[in-house]
C-alpha cells in the first residue's frame, strides 16, 4: 500500500468514525442531561447544547491509530510506542474532563487529573533533555521532566481557555495538528505524522457537527484531549534527536492559544480575580462583542493560526528561525494595534507597572525625607520658616508630615487658657477612617504663658517607633515658630481652653 493510499485509509477511517460516534454521543448526552445551559452573561448559545463531544473524538482518534496500522505509512516502533501513550494519556484526560463536565470538578481536581495524564508521556521516556532556539542549545537534564510537564499543562489548558465558541477549538486543533504533520514528514519523523494525521481528521469530523451553530459542543473531554495531544505533536514532530526539541516551531504554531491564555492569566492577576475564574474577555469574545458574525469570527482565527503554522513550517524548511519569531511578533502587534486584543490587558499591566514604579518612588522619597528631619537639625535648615505666615507654616507643616503617613493632624495656639488658633487637616483618602493605631503629640511653651499643642494620628506601621524622633523634631518646630508669631495674627476669636 503506497503513502498516500495509506494516509487516505486513516483520514477516512477517524472522519467517519468521528461523524457517526458524534451524532451517538451527542444523543447519549441529551438523555443523561450532561447539557451546557446559556445563562445571559458568558453563555449565550441558543437553548441547552449536549457536552461529551470529545469521547467522540477520543474514540474516533483511536479508531484511527488502530486502522493505521494496516497501512505502510510511518508504522514502526516508534509509531506503536507513540500511540500506545497518546491512547493511555488522552484516556485518563478525556475521563477527567467527561466528570468535569457532568459534575463540575474543583480547579485542584481537575489540574491533578491533567497531571495524572502526563505521567505515562513521562514514564514512556517522552521528556526533553534540551531544547535549540535561534541556534543556541539549552540543556535541561533531570529539568527535562518538569518542563515537559509545564509545556503540557500549558497546551492542554491553553486550549481549554480557548473553547469558547462553536468550532474554535476543532479549527485550531486541525490548523495547529496539520502543522506539526507536515514539519514531521519534512524532518523524518513520519510516525507523528500518522497521530497528526488522525487528530486532524477526527477533528474535521466532529466540526461536521460542531461548526456554527453547533449541535454539541466539546466539553472539557474534548478540549483538554485537543490539548494533550497538540502539546505531543510538538515535542515529538520536530525532534532533532531522541530528546532534543526545536522549540521554535511548536511555539510558534501555538501562538494564539498561549498568547490568549497568558494574558487571561494577566487580565485576572491584575484584576484579583482567580486564574480560573471564567470571562468573556478571550480573542473570540472580543471580536463576537464588535459585532461579528461567528463564522467570520472563526476564519479571521483560523487564519490567524494557519498563518503562524505557514510561518513555522517555513522556517523549518529553510533553516531561519528568526523568521518564524518575527512573523508571530508582527501578527501579535497587528492584533493589537486593531485593537481586536490585547490592548486592554497591555494598558492594565503598563499602569500597574506605573503604580508600581510610583510606589517605590515615594518609598525612596519618604527615606530620604525622614533622614533629612534629625532631630538635630536647626530650625531654617526645613523651610525657611521664619519668613512665612501662620497660614503659609501650615500648609509646609501638613505637607512636611507626609512622608510619615500621617492620616490626620491638629493644632492649638493658645494665650493661657484661651485659644488663639486652631486648625484640623484630615487626608482626603483615609477620611472615613478614625482608627489610628498610633500618635505623635508635641506640647511646646513659650513666654508669657503662650503654648502650642501639634498632635499627629496614622495607622498600621506606617510610622514605626524608629522614625518616631523624625517625626517629634519636625513638629517641635513648628510649633515653637507657631509660638513665636506675633499675637495679632489669630484667625479666631479667643476662646477658652478645654
Amino acid at each position: 500500500m503506497s503513502a498516500l493510499q495509506s494516509l487516505g485509509l486513516m483520514f477516512a477511517a477517524a472522519f467517519g468514525a468521528s461523524v457517526v460516534l458524534t451524532a451517538v454521543v451527542r444523543w447519549a448526552a441529551r438523555r443523561l442531561g450532561v447539557l451546557d445551559r446559556p445563562d445571559g452573561g458568558r453563555k449565550r448559545h441558543r437553548g441547552p447544547i449536549p457536552l461529551w463531544g470529545g469521547v467522540a473524538v477520543y474514540l474516533a482518534m483511536a479508531i484511527g491509530l488502530l486502522v493505521a496500522r494496516f497501512g505502510s505509512y510511518g508504522i514502526d516502533e516508534r509509531f506503536d510506542s507513540l500511540a500506545s501513550v497518546v491512547i493511555a494519556a488522552a484516556g485518563v484526560v478525556c475521563f477527567a474532563g467527561c466528570v468535569d463536565d457532568a459534575f463540575r470538578l474543583s480547579p485542584r481536581v481537575k489540574l491533578l487529573f491533567q497531571t495524572l495524564s502526563i505521567l505515562p508521556i513521562v514514564l514512556a521516556g517522552y521528556s526533553v533533555e534540551q531544547i535549540i532556539v535561534l541556534g543556541y542549545t539549552i540543556k535541561f537534564g533531570w529539568l527535562g521532566i518538569p518542563v515537559t510537564v509545564l509545556w503540557l499543562m500549558g497546551c492542554i489548558n491553553a486550549l481549554n481557555l480557548l473553547d469558547g465558541m462553536d468550532g474554535l477549538a476543532s479549527v485550531v486543533g486541525i490548523s495547529t495538528a496539520a502543522t506539526m504533520g507536515v514539519i514531521a514528514t519534512y524532518l523524518g519523523n513520519t510516525y507523528v505524522t500518522v497521530v497528526a494525521v488522525v487528530l486532524a481528521s477526527a477533528l474535521a469530523g466532529f466540526l461536521v457537527h460542531n461548526r456554527p451553530p453547533a449541535a454539541i459542543f466539546l466539553g472539557d473531554s474534548g478540549s483538554m484531549v485537543i490539548g494533550l495531544v497538540v502539546g505531543i505533536l510538538g515535542i515529538q514532530s520536530t525532534l532533532k534527536t531522541s530528546a532534543t526539541l526545536s522549540i521554535t516551531a511548536p511555539l510558534v504554531a501555538m501562538t494564539f492559544p498561549m498568547f490568549d491564555t497568558l494574558l487571561a492569566i494577566v487580565r485576572r492577576r491584575l484584576t484579583g480575580r482567580r486564574f480560573d475564574t471564567a470571562d468573556r474577555q478571550h480573542i473570540h469574545h472580543r471580536l463576537l462583542d464588535r459585532g461579528l458574525d461567528p463564522w467570520w469570527v472563526l476564519a479571521l482565527l483560523g487564519t490567524l493560526c494557519l498563518a503562524t503554522g505557514v510561518a513555522a513550517t517555513v522556517a523549518t524548511i529553510l533553516r531561519w528561525e528568526a523568521l518564524a519569531w518575527i512573523t508571530a511578533l508582527i501578527l501579535v502587534i497587528a492584533v493589537m494595534r486593531l485593537r481586536w486584543f490585547g490592548h486592554h490587558e497591555l494598558a492594565m499591566l503598563l499602569g500597574s507597572a506605573a503604580r508600581g514604579l510610583a510606589a517605590i518612588a515615594a518609598r525612596l522619597a519618604s527615606a530620604s525625607a525622614v533622614q533629612a528631619t534629625r532631630a538635630d537639625e536647626p530650625l531654617e535648615a526645613l523651610v525657611g520658616l521664619e519668613s512665612l505666615s501662620r497660614a503659609q507654616a501650615w500648609a509646609v507643616l501638613v505637607d512636611r508630615v507626609r512622608p510619615w503617613n500621617v492620616g490626620q493632624l491638629q493644632l492649638l495656639v493658645a494665650d493661657a487658657d484661651e485659644i488663639r488658633w486652631r486648625q484640623t487637616w484630615v487626608d482626603a483618602t483615609s477620611r472615613g477612617d478614625r482608627r489610628h493605631t498610633w500618635t505623635a503629640t508635641v506640647l511646646s511653651y513659650g513666654e508669657d504663658g503662650r503654648w502650642c499643642e501639634i498632635r499627629a494620628a496614622g495607622c498600621g506601621t506606617a510610622a514605626p517607633e524608629t522614625h518616631r524622633p523624625g517625626l517629634d523634631g519636625v513638629l517641635k518646630r513648628f510649633a515653637s515658630h507657631f509660638i513665636a508669631q506675633p499675637k495679632d495674627t489669630s484667625s479666631e476669636a479667643p476662646r477658652r481652653a478645654a
